[in-house]
């Protein structure tokens, strides 16, 4: 409705592991495609991503611009590791930051057309006169530039590409992610919400050791910035790091979203969904074995990976070994795997952000393997 309808709306989403009650005090980003596409019908919304906890505070300020602004509504994303953390910094400067909007309820003179074809939407706040008695309608339904309902094909199309033509002026005005790390080089890392801390350290971590390495965290989802395909084409691939699945087609909702919108095949995708923050290790293990030197005493690759494309198919009598093999080994593997969900979701969150917390005694190879052989029915994952 407030889409047709064109109003100011802010949407705060806190994303924990899913669906339904899924993993209700534990971290996931699996709410990207809903937050874009839910809805009937072509219903633009713009969606911002929260990154740390006083990022919190000021994107619900941005979130307000833009919806008053483009008469719009926002989507902000959190996840359960932000709601839950506990963050110091400096205290902002309300006087100058915190806005007071008065309603401007003068006489109003003249046909007046909220839903102007030829700008964007502003209403009149409610209790403002009409000299000409004439006074517009606030509607789900299609509706006129006076939005008064209409089944008008030739508006209808008028007034979807209206309320898609915001957006793209939108896009025009957002600022252009800085890079953290090299300019140019082999690998860009792109992150969204929480998993900013994690990135940034291992970027920091893997110069350190002498790898050509960067990041971009976006905080504007949707729509995105102009000018990403610009930092794409000075690195050699691009692995888009996100806490949620890879789907059928083998990508995370970002990553899924990166390459519908450049078509760039070197965009890749690295996703886990154990419900527990990214560590640092896990990315650079994650990235290669090159990398995973540099941030863990082992140089085996663990999980999660980074995937170029989908999983193959396996074929039945790939599936039938497999499940013989995940028989002998669930068993065996089921007293040690353990409950790893923190019984302290803030703390633990927290620390994993900064890489030095180990959530099991147990490895994420493990872990990941235990998963791997329990959902696909595979003994591969346990292949070193």
């Amino acid at each position: 409705w407030a889409s047709m309808a064109e109003m100011p709306l802010i949407i705060v989403n806190v994303q924990r592991g899913g669906p339904s009650t899924g993993l209700p005090t534990n971290v996931e980003q699996s709410d990207l495609f809903q937050a874009i596409y839910g809805g009937h019908g072509d219903s633009p919304r713009v969606v911002l991503a929260a990154s740390t906890v006083e990022d919190c505070f000021y994107i619900a300020l941005e979130a307000a611009t833009i919806a008053r602004k483009y008469s719009t509504p926002v989507f902000i994303l959190s996840d359960t590791s932000l709601a839950t953390r506990i963050e110091a910094f400096d205290e902002p400067k309300l006087a100058e930051l915190m806005q007071d909007p008065k309603l401007d309820l003068t006489p109003r003179a003249g046909a007046l057309k909220p839903y102007d074809l030829e700008r964007i939407t502003q209403h009149v706040p409610p209790g403002a006169r009409m000299l000409d008695g004439k006074y517009p309608l606030v509607t789900g339904l299609e509706h006129d530039e006076m939005g008064h309902p209409t089944g008008s094909p030739k508006l209808h199309m008028a007034m979807t590409a209206k309320r898609r033509t915001k957006l793209q002026k939108l896009a025009e005005e957002l600022p252009v992610p800085e890079i953290y790390g090299d300019a140019e080089g082999d690998t860009l890392l792109v992150g969204w919400g929480s998993t900013y801390g994690p990135i940034h350290d291992a970027v920091k971590k893997g110069r350190q050791a002498g790898q050509k390495l960067a990041a971009i965290h976006l905080r504007h989802i949707h729509p995105l910035p102009n000018g990403l395909e610009k930092i794409f084409a000075k690195f050699k691939r691009v692995v888009v790091v996100e806490m949620n699945d890879q789907g059928i087609y083998g990508f995370g909702q970002l990553a899924t979203i990166l390459r519908a919108r450049y078509c760039e095949p070197k965009i890749q995708s690295m996703t886990k969904t154990d419900g527990l923050t990214f560590r640092i290790k896990e990315i650079l293990e994650g990235l290669g074995d090159r990398y995973a030197s540099n941030g863990s005493s082992s140089g085996e690759r663990t999980r999660p990976r980074v995937l170029s494309s989908a999983p193959s198919p396996k074929t039945s009598s790939d599936t039938a070994t497999g499940t013989h093999r995940a028989e002998a080994q669930i068993s065996a593997r089921a007293e040690r795997a353990g409950d790893v969900t923190p019984t302290k979701p803030g703390a633990e969150a927290s620390k994993a952000s900064s890489g030095k917390v180990e959530h099991s005694k147990h490895p994420p190879s493990e872990r990941a393997e235990d998963a791997a052989v329990a959902i696909s029915g595979s003994g591969e994952a346990n292949q070193k």
